[in-house]
């Protein structure tokens, strides 16, 4: 008996081929792999991810544009009705690139800034001048009426740039998204991953963001990474609730080779075989796939997570924070609910102290709106 769950979202690693060397990749991307799937073989994926009834995929990489076959795999996309995002670091382009997306009508194309101080950007991407060149490539992608996003992954050296960031975006009509860097990558200092009072700002930051400017002015999101059952803050991301991780429930991931995994910011422990062994749609509607998402026991929980009141319905938080941080499942220690426990719990314990401390933050929000 199969699955009736809904696939919105493949994500798929198009190619590890890329011209930069970032350093928080969670990929190590650089060079292609020697196993990455034929064209005949992506244009196969594309038709069996249709048959799963999947409603859209993500081209990512590694840099997508990179391979020869993009446009022939996005048209195919979309040829085959489902919608299309691309992810690009915006340094591949010519003047043909922003036409060919436009006639793809794509739901987003998303690139990533990391600063808004050129250098710190070329720093972090490894290339000098990849800051200009990004930059060039969304003023291009605004003048063709595409849908823009920005991606900006946080660490330590790059903290402090969100505000500076918000101002480079504001008012342009570009959907901002931020989220979280891991140290999957081989690349990335562990030193450099924000401790929870600095990942506990970065949800003040969207949550005051988003009070204090109209969603046209700066639509801001943070990503699946990021929130879990606050009782400060204001829900953060898209969905207006966390449901749990949704690897495998709502979303899966593919590498280059055609490995299948519930979420490709996990790592291969949850692989699910590849294209070449399992026909997607298989996996996708087999019982026995992603059984850490769509099996979720309680007694799976890890230490963190397991007394919280949330757990059945949070299930752990984000499992790619899980694993990175702990190396188990459901035991994300970035959770908002939980570091909210430990900073405040004294004043959390008493109802009369929990309504100040939101009477509190609306006055100081209204200041602020006042000040501006």
């Amino acid at each position: 008996m199969g699955t009736n769950l809904q696939l919105r979202n493949a994500v798929w690693e198009f190619t590890l081929d890329c011209n930069l060397n970032c350093l928080h990749c969670g990929s190590s991307a650089g060079s292609s792999r020697a196993d990455e799937l034929t064209t005949a073989e992506a244009e196969q994926l594309c038709r069996d991810l249709k048959k799963t009834g999947c409603f859209g995929i993500t081209l990512m990489g590694g840099e997508p544009l990179l391979r020869k076959d993009f446009w022939r795999i996005a048209s195919l996309i979309r040829d085959l009705g489902m919608e299309l995002t691309v992810i690009t670091n915006g340094t591949v382009f010519d003047q043909e690139t922003f036409s060919q997306l436009r006639s793809l009508t794509p739901r987003a194309v998303a690139v990533s800034i990391d600063a808004a101080q050129p250098e710190l950007h070329d720093r972090i991407r490894n290339r000098e001048g990849a800051f200009e060149k990004s930059l060039d490539f969304i003023n291009r992608a605004l003048k063709e009426k595409l849908p823009v996003t920005v991606i900006t992954t946080v660490h330590k050296l790059n903290l402090t740039e969100l505000p500076a960031i918000r101002e480079l975006l504001m008012g342009r009509q570009i959907a901002w998204q931020i989220q979280v860097a891991g140290s999957e990558g081989r690349r990335f200092p562990r030193e450099l991953l924000l401790d929870e009072e600095e990942f506990y700002s970065v949800g003040m930051f969207i949550a005051a963001t988003r009070k204090k400017y109209s969603r046209e002015q700066m639509p801001v999101i943070g990503a699946h990474d990021l929130g879990f059952n606050s009782l400060l803050l204001d829900n953060i991301s898209l969905a207006p609730q966390w449901h749990g991780c949704q690897a495998g429930i709502s979303v899966l991931g593919i590498q280059s080779n055609g490995a299948i995994k519930g979420c490709l910011s996990m790592d291969d422990s949850t692989v699910e075989g590849t294209i070449r062994e399992r026909d997607i749609a298989e996996v996708w509607q087999s019982e026995s796939s992603f059984p850490y998402s769509r099996r979720f026991s309680a007694a799976e929980a890890g230490e963190n997570c397991a007394s919280c009141r949330h757990l059945d319905s949070c299930k752990g938080g984000c499992n790619e924070m899980s694993l990175m941080k702990t190396g188990l499942l459901h035991n994300d220690p970035y959770c908002f609910h939980r570091i909210e426990q430990r900073l405040f719990a004294k004043e959390l314990r008493n109802p009369w102290q929990r309504l100040l401390i939101k009477v509190r933050r609306k006055l100081a929000t209204l200041a602020s709106s006042e000040k501006r």
